[in-house]
């Protein structure tokens, strides 16, 4: 029985660069400048102080090529999102039960998610470093510049 793909579809295919694997459960390690990105965004420091004391949270990955499921288990329950990193356009909801209209997209080997709600718009970066850690980078973009981030270890590691 022959392949149902073109020649074109096969050699596209061929020319793909190869994509991280995310899938799996990681362990947040590390969090860097969450403290002053809520503070230039307005948070109050009631909420700062909530954020700074909350447990880290721990992330899972259900990948298959450019689909996922993204499961956020976080301490306000665990937030599930579905997509296709292709740049088609798609919407979740957040933890605070917020719509937002999100973009996926591979940027080399970094997957980006640029994603538009209340708050305004914002742009995700993960990659898988040397060491085998995920990164994971939030920028503003409408305004405010600044980031902050998150370094995961894969569960068992």
């Amino acid at each position: 029985m022959g392949s149902t793909k073109s020649i074109i579809e096969m050699i596209s295919d061929f020319f793909k660069p190869e994509r991280p694997s995310f899938h799996g459960e990681w362990v947040c390690i590390d969090t860097w400048g969450l403290e002053e990105f809520l503070k230039e965004m307005g948070i109050s420091y009631m909420k700062r102080l909530a954020a700074s004391k909350a447990p880290w949270p721990s992330w899972e990955f259900h990948q298959e090529q450019d689909t996922f499921k993204f499961i956020n288990h976080t301490m306000l329950g665990d937030i599930i999102e579905e997509f296709v990193a292709d740049g088609s356009e798609y919407t979740t909801v957040d933890g605070h039960k917020q719509t937002l209209t999100c973009i996926a997209e591979w940027e080399g080997k970094t997957l980006v998610i640029e994603r538009m709600g209340p708050q305004g718009r914002f742009r995700e970066e993960r990659s898988i470093d040397e060491k085998g850690q995920l990164n994971f980078r939030l920028s503003g973009l409408e305004g405010k510049s600044m980031s902050w981030g998150r370094s995961f270890k894969r569960k068992g590691t």
